[in-house]
């Protein structure tokens, strides 16, 4: 009997603690309002904090020119803010039900099934073996908000040590990626030393992603028909977030030369990304990009990296329009290339090239390696089980 009890006592501190790190529009964020006026005679202009991101009937025709008002930045002197008179705020700091799914109806599961199978595990704590570390995913480095995030991140990541005995695996997701590879770069080699048993990266956005392009041109935020939604509302917004021209694809990953999107008139590449953002008539965007496109960090993380992505599912490579007067307001058509069905394969394999990598994981095709899918495949949670194991 003494055996089956240090078996178990064994388990408990052999189960390494978990910290997740959330993609673009995984986070949960609240909103204040204390507005002086109404964009719409049907929008409020004062409330209590209610969820501004994701309640999906707020993104459907009429509601969403109220959501538009308050979910876009404003952008001035080089700095992202919110709009005069919203106050926002991220839920669920430390815990992970806000992760579990993306929107409030609970329709939309994120990492529901791999919070449940870390904790399905023998030794798993409330509280401990699983933690979140969600974020507004409006901002990116270099702004304050994001300096202020990592300082929480340091901060959970060595409090979660401290009560576990245990150093920390961090798991990010698409943007949590490019998140995390930014923050492992301020941190000291030390300190990554002492806390961080391995980081568990998930579809990463390292090198940018093309559809983000069509995100400012002419899609915006959310992928649905533009019956259900405003689609041209939705890109006035997507003009205004800082973490869309974070996640735009970057030299050297891409050639300066390389098309994005391509007119009767015009090919824009990222050489000439300021003239697109001309004629598409986002007279801020040049200086927008520039903010953030030297903001990210990319290379050798320094701690030991397990990387996973999909493959073989079709995705932007990019985009053309085959009459000049369809430009920008119009989706255009897709050339499509290889990647996860969001971020192409040289992108999301830039941690395949690190020296601090232990394992890269490639699943092949939509059902097992599609970009939102990958965090419930069944194999990818297995893995991390037994990493953390």
């Amino acid at each position: 009997m003494l055996w089956l009890v240090l078996l178990f006592l064994a388990t408990v501190q052999s189960l390494k603690p978990v910290i997740l790190v959330p993609g673009a529009l995984a986070s949960k964020i609240e909103a204040k309002l204390d507005k002086s006026e109404r964009s719409h005679f049907y929008c409020s202009k004062t409330s209590d904090w209610y969820t501004l991101w994701l309640k999906l009937d707020s993104i459907v025709a009429p509601a969403v020119n109220c959501w538009a008002d308050n979910f876009k930045m404003e952008f001035s002197d080089g700095v992202f803010s919110n709009t005069p008179g919203v106050e926002t705020r991220v839920a669920g700091f430390g815990d992970t039900h806000t992760l579990d799914y993306v929107d409030d109806w609970n329709y939309i599961s994120y990492y529901k099934d791999l919070v449940e199978g870390i904790m399905s595990q023998p030794g798993a704590e409330d509280g401990v073996s699983v933690r979140a570390a969600p974020y507004d995913f409006r901002y990116s480095p270099p702004s304050s908000q994001s300096k202020l995030f990592f300082h929480k991140l340091k901060m959970l990541i060595e409090d979660t040590y401290n009560y576990s005995g245990s150093k920390v695996v961090l798991v990010s997701h698409s943007l949590g990626g490019l998140t995390t590879s930014t923050f492992l770069h301020t941190m000291s080699q030390q300190w990554k030393d002492q806390y961080v048993h391995a980081w568990v990266s998930a579809a990463g956005v390292f090198g940018g992603a093309v559809k983000e392009v069509k995100v400012l041109v002419s899609h915006g935020v959310v992928d649905l028909p533009d019956f259900v939604v405003n689609r041209l509302v939705q890109r006035d917004v997507a003009r205004t977030i800082m973490g869309n021209y974070f996640m735009l694809p970057r030299y050297p990953v891409w050639g300066k030369d390389e098309v994005l999107v391509q007119t009767p008139r015009t090919n824009y590449t990222l050489g000439n990304l300021e003239q697109l953002f001309a004629d598409m008539g986002v007279t801020d965007g040049v200086e927008k990009w520039k903010t953030v496109r030297n903001a990210s960090y990319t290379g050798d993380p320094g701690v030991p990296t397990h990387c996973f992505n999909g493959k073989d599912v079709p995705t932007s490579a990019s985009f053309y329009y085959k009459d000049q007067k369809d430009f920008p307001d119009v989706v255009p058509e897709t050339v499509s290339g290889d990647g996860d069905g969001t971020v192409p394969a040289r992108s999301l394999q830039v941690c395949h090239k690190w020296n601090s990598t232990v394992t890269v994981t490639e699943y092949s095709g939509a059902d097992a390696g599609e970009h939102d899918k990958i965090v419930g495949n069944k194999e990818f949670i297995k893995s991390i089980i037994e990493l953390i194991s």
